[in-house]
């Protein structure tokens, strides 16, 4: 903006006195912090002190230990659960070698037997 121009609130010069007098009265509504030495350990200190006592933070950290926990009881129970009380094969491929396992072993007691009676 140039100086001296009006526009519809005023000029310039009344709109750059408006912006000192709200500079001013904002350094006085918030007064600048003592530096010191312990200036940042105190800010850590604060912030630590708020992160830790949010009861969200807690139950957050109390969610996933659970999840975890399922997961692993979850993962071992599917595990031992494949394993257990199955003789028979699962898949297609298991399928197919319990069904030709004596034709694909050439020394079994089967084929040789039969290769006996030819």
């Amino acid at each position: 903006m140039r100086i001296g121009t009006t526009n519809g609130n005023g000029t310039d010069g009344e709109l750059d006195a408006r912006l000192s007098e709200l500079f001013v009265a904002y350094r006085a509504a918030c007064p600048e912090p003592a530096a010191s030495v312990n200036f940042m350990p105190e800010m850590w200190a604060k912030i630590e002190a708020r992160k830790s006592s949010t009861m969200f933070g807690r139950l957050a950290k109390a969610l996933v230990t659970a999840a975890i926990a399922a997961s692993l009881i979850l993962g071992t129970l599917a595990a031992t659960s494949n394993n257990q009380g199955k003789n028979e094969p699962g898949n297609y491929l298991e399928v197919l070698a319990a069904e030709h396992a004596s034709a694909l072993e050439p020394l079994s007691l089967e084929r040789v037997s039969l290769m006996e009676q030819q």
